[in-house]
């Protein structure tokens, strides 16, 4: 996300989907912010390959020269990221509380207090109804657990709107006691296609951690990528990571 080529190919993308250009001006300013708070050599000049777990940074060296640049405003994160450009394929209920979720969502809503702007006119109740955790079931079924956030965001009027680009969720299973067991978005990014049948995707890697542009053939490279990151529990009594495409168990 420094060179011209793939902000270029990634705006051409954007606009392919039909997202608006307020949003996709927002997002490079972030991206400029970012990248002229760290160090250069820490991120890439086009595209690389690499292991997906694999970094040119130290995040903890990278989130102290955030620290030092923007003092304490934490950033943003891929949830704010992704919504920050998919909000407009995406309705809520009415009825909807201002905030909920806050005990996972603090840092989120930190940020948004300080830069409503970000949400590009949607409203913090609805980022927090796509995002706030969702009961879970008592359950390590991944088709079972699925179906449980499907009812979750539906009786808060979660719905999305046709749109080539897809909001790709990657859902966490925390279960704490038998009253602290929810689901949740723990890592989010918006999937384009490409002209040749292929993928991008855009996401934060974490608040203090770079924008990143992924190129895929398929979405079956696009599971492998990610469960790399986020499928690294070692036999708790919780359901594997899954990934949403949308609001459907997104498919092999």
């Amino acid at each position: 996300m420094t060179d011209e080529d793939s902000r270029a190919l990634l705006s051409r993308l954007l606009e392919n989907a039909g997202i608006d250009e307020t949003r996709i001006r927002g997002l490079f300013d972030r991206v400029d912010q970012f990248n002229a708070s760290v160090k250069s050599e820490w991120l890439t000049n086009g595209f690389e390959r690499a292991v997906p777990t694999d970094t040119k940074y130290d995040p903890y060296e990278m989130q102290d020269l955030w620290v030092e640049k923007n003092g304490s405003f934490p950033g943003y994160n891929c949830r704010i990221t992704a919504f920050s450009l998919f909000g407009e394929f995406v309705t809520v209920g009415a009825d909807q509380p201002k905030t909920q979720g806050e005990d996972t969502l603090f840092l989120d809503l930190e940020t948004l207090t300080e830069d409503p702007a970000v949400l590009c006119g949607d409203s913090t109740a609805k980022f927090c109804a796509l995002f706030a955790p969702v009961p879970a079931a008592d359950s390590t079924d991944v088709d079972e657990q699925a179906k449980t956030l499907q009812a979750g965001w539906a009786a808060r009027g979660v719905a999305f709107s046709d749109s080539t680009a897809r909001l790709i969720s990657v859902v966490l299973h925390d279960r704490f006691s038998d009253t602290e067991n929810t689901l949740f978005v723990g890592h989010v990014g918006v999937l384009l296609p490409v002209e040749d049948g292929s993928f991008c995707l855009i996401e934060k890697v974490a608040f203090q951690e770079p924008y990143r542009l992924v190129k895929l053939r398929n979405r079956a490279e696009l599971r492998n990528y990610l469960m790399a990151k986020y499928d690294t529990s070692w036999g708790q009594d919780t359901t594997r990571p899954f990934i949403m495409e949308n609001d459907s168990l997104m498919a092999e």
